[in-house]
């Protein structure tokens, strides 16, 4: 028994409005995943170039820092021999680390285990390189005060002061191994630091 006309036209416009909705809203589907990939896309390509700007302050901080250092006392920590003091007051009065300190907490986002390594170790050196100036710096300021009261009595040299003689000897001989290894450091962080460049630099920009 053939099918009324108007039955069948209604079933043929069923299919089709159900294809069409249906290819409609593959489409659209489609649509709301390539949005959602290039927004996905943009935000890394953004965090990409921040962790690229932290990296190049972080080499303009420890690259300034270290070429004042040198400059200032470097060689002359270089030359020390054994048994010798750092007889040089090295005025250290503020935080010369603020950028690293900032971002600390973004290290984790550097992909280069080397890298991370390399920059957390670098800055832990400098920092033990500073307080140990620092402490020369006391011991000095110390014998100086010593040395002035025994003049001022006429006395010879103290217990006080021999005691302090060898902790100078002592404590240069740390901060002159400290500054050679810290100068390995800071190479080695300016050399990853600018091979990882090549790679966040060709992210950010893409």
């Amino acid at each position: 028994m053939p099918f009324p006309p108007e039955l069948i036209n209604v079933t043929v416009g069923l299919l089709a409005a159900v294809g069409g909705s249906g290819v409609t809203g593959y489409f659209t589907l489609k649509a709301a995943d390539k949005a959602i990939c290039l927004e996905n896309e943009k935000e890394e390509r953004q965090a990409a170039r921040e962790v690229q700007n932290m990296l190049d302050a972080l080499g303009v901080e420890i690259s300034t820092i270290w070429e004042f250092h040198m400059r200032r006392i470097g060689s002359r920590v270089e030359q020390l021999a054994d048994g010798e003091i750092m007889d040089f007051y090295y005025p250290l009065s503020q935080n010369y680390f603020t950028i690293y300190d900032s971002n600390a907490w973004k290290i984790g986002a550097v992909r280069d285990a080397r890298l991370r390594q390399a920059i957390v170790i670098c800055y832990n050196k400098c920092k033990k390189v500073v307080d140990a100036f620092k402490y020369n710096n006391e011991l000095l300021a110390e014998m100086r005060r010593l040395t002035q009261k025994k003049e001022a009595s006429y006395t010879s040299l103290t217990n006080g002061e021999s005691y302090i003689m060898k902790t100078l000897a002592a404590l240069a001989k740390i901060i002159r191994e400290d500054h050679v290894e810290l100068k390995g450091y800071v190479e080695n962080l300016m050399s990853l630091l600018g091979e990882c460049r090549m790679d966040y630099g060709k992210e950010a920009t893409a």
